[in-house]
């Protein structure tokens, strides 16, 4: 099979099975790979350079452990990754006190997730300034669900190891309009609580679903959630109490028929609402 950089992994997984493990060797975040309801949320959406820039690897390295399954590169992948990507210009513009650095590296390597933390200190700068996220791989989840809030990013890729990813809080007047409307390209929305509970009264109570994932490890809050949503009937809604905003779900439900509605309570409370797009 002739790959790119761009082929997604699951045209790899659907080619040649051990791609799996293959792909899982270069780096740990790839490992998620292995487990059956990560790689469905994760394969179709993403592709092989993004899968390195995830892994903190080279175009290269997927390459070398890709040739012996039988996959040819289409182009030349022993260049160099390109990493002198031009600067936006609302990146260009910013000094060095107007962007916050993270480094969340250390983090990881203890075994936790630093979402809640990115989350907490996003959620306090100052609007026409910027986070920087200092990590080994890049975020992509978190960058496409913050995207879809308005929130300019941009990763720099530093080493085979070190990436800074740039969350920009934009001005008043040059945010992003949502539509009024969700439709299939635009169906995660970040509600407040007033929002958040008109949305929750356009259903009865006997057609909401209600369960509760927090107890749950992961994956299984993920599992039940996507084993109940294909039961869902067209005027009916799953109303789940989460610990977290489930980034690698979110990132397989916006490209289905389904609107989310996200109410963050707490560092610990989350809830979701989740019904089919009519």
């Amino acid at each position: 099979m002739d790959i790119s950089e761009n082929t997604r992994i699951s045209d790899l997984l659907k080619e040649n099975k051990d791609s799996i493990d293959a792909i899982a060797s270069l780096a740990k975040p790839l490992e998620k790979l292995k487990n059956p309801i990560l790689r469905k949320l994760m394969a179709s959406r993403v592709t092989i350079a993004e899968a390195a820039k995830m892994g903190g690897c080279s175009i290269q390295d997927f390459e070398r452990v890709l040739k012996p399954l039988g996959f040819r590169f289409l182009v030349d992948s022993k260049k160099e990754d390109s990493s002198d990507e031009e600067l936006p210009d609302w990146l260009k513009t910013l000094s060095e006190d107007s962007i916050e650095i993270f480094d969340v590296r250390e983090i990881l390597s203890g075994g936790q997730d630093p979402l809640k933390q990115i989350v907490q200190r996003f959620k306090r700068v100052t609007v026409g300034n910027a986070l920087c996220i200092v990590n080994s791989f890049v975020p992509v989840p978190l960058v496409r669900l913050l995207e879809k809030e308005g929130v300019k990013s941009f990763t720099k890729t530093i080493g085979a190891q070190e990436f800074h990813t740039y969350f920009y809080k934009v001005p008043a007047g040059k945010e992003v309009k949502k539509a009024v409307k969700p439709d299939k390209n635009d169906n995660i929305r970040m509600l407040d609580q007033a929002s958040f509970q008109l949305e929750y009264d356009r259903f009865t109570k006997a057609n909401i679903r209600e369960i509760d994932v927090r107890a749950l490890e992961m994956p299984g809050p993920m599992q039940t959630i996507l084993q109940i949503l294909p039961e869902l009937g067209d005027d009916e809604a799953l109303y789940v109490n989460h610990k977290r905003v489930p980034l690698y779900l979110l990132e397989e439900i916006a490209g289905e028929n389904y609107c989310v509605n996200i109410l963050t309570l707490s560092e610990i409370d989350v809830k979701l609402l989740i019904y089919k797009i009519r």
